[in-house]
């Protein structure tokens, strides 16, 4: 499991296209609960996660929309990216402890979800860390269609710890 936390931190270190491609491909594997939607990462850097969600029928619910599950997920796998890009995997356990969902407009068409990596106060969580052994983070996902209509806000809190204080392994 090191092996492949490390093969992730350093993909996500140099988020090129083929390094993208290749997350995707690891994390359809390494989640599978994810892999029936399609999620894509299109961009990862230092400002932004970008991952997309497709209108295909496996994501629509019984309005032909996309379901909301999905779109609560697509906010969560963003948020989930932008703290390992900002904290890796091979160092510290990212889990979600809290997540809250308003969807404001149907979403009918290929959707986006946005993180932005600003939210992420790396010396503060820093500090919490050395001093508490964990850290709470909570992170907004701004989910759109490609007309640029609204279609969610997914707020998720995250639980950072160092892997040696984490009692309960993989």
């Amino acid at each position: 499991m090191k092996l492949a936390f490390k093969l992730i931190d350093k993909l996500i270190a140099n988020p090129s296209k083929m390094n993208l491609i290749a997350l995707d491909k690891l994390f359809k594997i390494g989640i599978p609960f994810n892999a029936p939607h399609g999620f894509k990462i299109v961009e990862m850097n230092q400002d932004k996660v970008r991952i997309t969600l497709p209108n295909r029928k496996l994501n629509h619910n019984h309005l032909s929309g996309i379901h909301a599950c999905a779109i609560a997920t697509v906010g969560e796998f963003c948020a989930g990216l932008s703290l390992l890009s900002s904290f890796g995997i091979s160092q510290y356990r990212l889990i979600m402890s809290e997540m809250h969902v308003t969807y404001t407009y149907q979403g009918k068409m290929d959707l986006e979800g946005v993180c932005l990596v600003q939210q992420i106060d790396q010396a503060s969580i820093h500090t919490a860390l050395r001093e508490t052994g964990q850290y709470l983070q909570k992170l907004i996902t701004k989910i759109s269609d490609k007309n640029g209509n609204e279609v969610a806000t997914v707020t998720t809190t995250w639980q950072l710890k160092p892997w040696d204080k984490v009692k309960t392994k993989i």
